[in-house]
């Protein structure tokens, strides 16, 4: 009944392509080539020597349920396009690229860039012990910040130790919480109090409750609502004019936002969340706003801007702070390739930035739906297929030849906080059922005890018991067991 729901969303659905060279109209060359992202989507994993298979943009909203997705491109260090598909909710009006989604985490991103302004004009210190500026609030104090201090270098870099990993929002509902209730965990808080739990600058810990606390330190530097320091600080700069911390929409905004649908394809009660935690959670924007965000960061790292702040400053924020953190921004690649991203998750509202430092390319997909990661996963690589990219390239990988008796004793049930996957051998292929999720994804064998997602490029390792019984599978990314699916039946 929900696949069927979704059949219509295809690529034939697209609708508002923006051609973003000066209102001039859109070449038949730039139509070819959106025309081969939207029909070239590939896998993240393909077996050596076959052929690469491609999917579209309207089959990877159907698949994972998803009702609408908004794309922008950068190229050649301008936004050369940006495109809607599919719907703001099943049944309701086509997605645009005016269409507003609730960014998530990826508001941090903005967040940083106005921070970074007040360093930079003496107002508060990047190293800064932040309690010397805090005025109505103070971080408690306690064993682990007696030798080392909350500054916004940690909180910009997740490396502050404060709690509060997850924030899931209110209902339209809810009496909502001023900021000093959430940073105490007081009704009608839903959030436990914001705390250090570990020494400042000694490892990465994602904490939305530093961004709580910058959201505070911000208004008491500027005397002002933190929106509409951010929007005469980074917004109105950057003609970001669909960008709005407003929390609860306006009736007006509301007109042309997508609705969030939940990880099992049912929409969110009142349409979506929300978010009081402005500086972590609570922008909401659209695609070429966020590519007009990337572009001045490109812009401003080669020294041809200074729109907000300078080129060191720029630098600064895209350099490893710790891992793979900058300041607001992750960061990766290497070389020429270097990268920034962030990925806005956990709100019924999957989205990703990703930007090259220096080649002046780059997209921004956002969907409407907490199951988008495959569309936004998929998107992405087509886009990078399309234009030469060094990320998001699909891995080769020799696959085994595994006899049949050792195919079906994959077979199974296997649950992980009562999160379910079935692997099921149909034709030689492996597939792995997510129930909750009605859909399914193929595995390829690398080894009897080694398996491989063909959609995400996850892996699985096959743990077996002392008699060589399976017992389990332990999701592994970048080398690293995460944890592991116990075999029920």
């Amino acid at each position: 009944m929900r696949a069927a729901r979704h059949i219509g969303l295809s690529s034939a659905a697209a609708v508002a392509l923006a051609a973003c060279s000066g209102g001039a109209p859109t070449s038949q060359a730039l139509l070819q080539r959106i025309e081969r992202v939207e029909n070239g989507l590939p896998p993240a994993v393909v077996a050596r020597g076959a052929e690469m298979p491609r999917t579209t943009i309207g089959d990877v909203l159907a698949r994972y349920h998803v009702p609408g997705v908004s794309v922008a491109v950068i190229n050649d260090g301008r936004l050369e396009w940006a495109k809607g598909y599919g719907v703001r909710e099943v049944g309701g009006a086509p997605v645009d690229t005016a269409t507003l989604f609730l960014a998530g985490h990826i508001g941090q991103g903005v967040a940083a860039l106005a921070t970074l302004k007040l360093v930079e004009d003496g107002l508060v210190g990047l190293d800064q012990n932040v309690n010397e500026r805090l005025a109505s609030w103070h971080v408690p104090e306690n064993e682990f910040t007696a030798a080392e201090k909350v500054t916004l270098r940690r909180v910009l870099s997740h490396t502050s130790g404060l709690s509060v990993p997850t924030m899931p929002g209110y209902s339209s509902a809810d009496e909502l919480p001023t900021i000093e209730q959430m940073l105490d965990g007081v009704a009608p808080a839903s959030n436990e109090p914001i705390r250090v739990l570990l020494t400042p600058g000694s490892r990465q810990r994602y904490s939305l409750g530093g961004y709580v606390v910058l959201q505070r330190l911000l208004e008491d530097i500027t005397g002002s609502p933190y929106s509409d320091f951010v929007r005469a600080t980074v917004l109105e700069p950057l003609d970001m004019h669909r960008s709005f911390h407003s929390q609860p929409l306006t009736e007006a905004l509301a007109a042309n936002a997508a609705s969030g649908y939940e990880p099992t394809n049912e929409p969110v009660a009142g349409r979506w969340r929300v978010y009081p935690q402005l500086a972590a959670l609570g922008m909401w924007t659209t695609p070429s706003d966020l590519a007009r965000l990337a572009i001045e960061m490109q812009r401003s790292f080669a020294g041809e801007s200074n729109g907000i702040i300078s080129q060191a400053s720029v630098a600064e924020m895209l350099s490893q702070q710790f891992e793979n953190r900058g300041l607001g921004f992750e960061v990766g690649g290497e070389g020429e390739w270097r990268s920034f991203r962030l990925e806005g998750h956990g709100n019924n509202y999957l989205s990703e930035l990703f930007a090259f430092v220096s080649q002046g390319m780059g997209a921004v997909v956002m969907t409407n739906s907490s199951n988008g990661h495959g569309v936004t996963a998929h998107i992405l690589r087509g886009i990078a297929a399309e234009y030469g990219w060094a990320d998001f390239v699909p891995q080769e990988v020799e696959v085994a030849r595994l006899p049949d008796d050792v195919l079906a004793e994959l077979e199974g049930r296997y649950s992980y906080r009562g999160r379910d996957r079935v692997l099921a051998v149909e034709g030689g292929r492996i597939l792995e059922r997510i129930s909750d999720r009605d859909r399914e994804e193929e595995l390829l064998p690398l080894s009897a005890d080694l398996l491989v997602s063909v959609s995400f490029g996850y892996r699985y390792a096959v743990d077996r018991d002392a008699t060589g019984s399976i017992t389990g599978l332990t999701l592994v990314l970048q080398g690293t067991r995460l944890f592991t699916y116990e075999r029920v039946d």
